[in-house]
């Protein structure tokens, strides 16, 4: 339960950031064309979808480099243990390609997607597919007056809750093979788009006080003691959504009271965890598989934060410095050479 908390405050902050990111790219790319052809119509086109590219390599170097490693040892080590490779294998290509949240292996699973060492990489395929799905349809989104983009965005958020509400109560029988549809896409990404709503809708004043911010994470505080403890007779399947639904808004109160600092979640007791959380959420799942799930998970979840920390510092940090060093020096060249090409145009 704790973990699929954990999982809801990344899709509501994920949202959040990366529309931000969408937006400051779409708006460069709108500057950009402006000076090249001032007189251009606002009409959308291909050319808004320029910054695709540079979206999509971002999102590469941040998340597959440190995903790369982990499917890649996880899998010498089930071999090694004696695991099929014809099971371990699809297993494997589902994690690494983002698409494990979207087919059972066979009819009579229990969830939907692979079973095994990379049950945890059903949210990143779910993140994956959100970043697609949005990259497109936001430039379509952006140019909207604040009533049509609030109706849009209310309509994206309705229809997936509901399709998440739903599905708790009519497709976990017979009828869909037991299949969980809590891990589909279309049944998350109505959190993701709470996210998105903060960025592109106009924000009470209030919620960005810092006060907001701070008693907000004292309530999450008591919701993850809830989520952890106090609901072992809770349903999460049905009326889960409902506890997801309120989750959500508070994480959302969380994000926007932090704008203006949160002494709580600034601490070092929370900013080296949350440096060290994506690759820790990679490796915590599969050390616990390897381990057998052992009572308490004390062993693997240390051994995680350990290996974690590790490929953080050595090897996932180092490549998106010098792939930003790369872009800054791209981009430094091309300013030069506008500058130059200016220069002579006036000769």
């Amino acid at each position: 339960m704790l973990g699929t908390l954990g999982v809801g405050v990344f899709f509501v902050l994920s949202g959040f950031l990366i529309t931000g990111v969408l937006m400051s790219q779409i708006d460069k790319q709108d500057q950009v064309q402006q000076d090249s052809t001032p007189t251009a119509s606002h009409k959308v086109s291909f050319e808004r979808f320029s910054f695709l590219p540079r979206f999509y390599m971002d999102r590469f170097v941040r998340l597959t480099p440190a995903l790369a490693l982990m499917v890649g040892i996880v899998y010498k080590i089930g071999i090694h243990r004696g695991i099929p490779a014809a099971v371990l294998k699809p297993d494997a290509l589902a994690a690494f390609f983002y698409a494990h949240n979207m087919y059972p292996l066979n009819t009579g699973d229990s969830r939907l997607m692979y079973p095994g060492m990379y049950l945890n990489t059903w949210s990143l395929a779910v993140e994956e597919q959100f970043y697609i799905f949005w990259s497109l349809l936001i430039p379509f989104v952006v140019p909207l007056s604040l009533k049509k983009r609030a109706l849009v965005m209310g309509t994206l958020v309705f229809v997936g809750f509901y399709v998440r509400y739903f599905s708790g109560y009519n497709f976990l029988g017979e009828r869909m093979y037991g299949i969980d549809y809590r891990y589909a896409y279309s049944a998350n990404a109505w959190k993701m788009f709470i996210g998105c709503s903060a960025r592109l809708l106009p924000v009470p004043e209030i919620c960005t006080r810092k006060w907001m911010g701070t008693v907000s994470t004292l309530c999450f505080f008591c919701l993850a003691y809830m989520w952890g403890y106090g609901l072992t007779m809770f349903d999460f399947r049905t009326e889960g959504a409902w506890l997801e639904l309120f989750t959500a808004v508070v994480v959302l109160l969380i994000v926007l009271g932090s704008i203006n600092g949160n002494p709580i979640l600034e601490s070092q007791v929370f900013r080296f965890p949350g440096r060290i959380s994506y690759s820790w959420y990679l490796w915590q799942f599969p050390l616990q598989a390897l381990h057998g799930w052992p009572v308490g998970n004390w062993g693997p979840t240390g051994l995680a934060f350990m290996v974690s920390t590790f490929t953080t510092f050595v090897i996932e940090e180092p490549i998106r410095n010098k792939y930003h060093a790369w872009k800054n020096s791209k981009a430094s060249t091309k300013i030069v050479e506008e500058r130059q090409q200016h220069t002579r145009r006036e000769d």
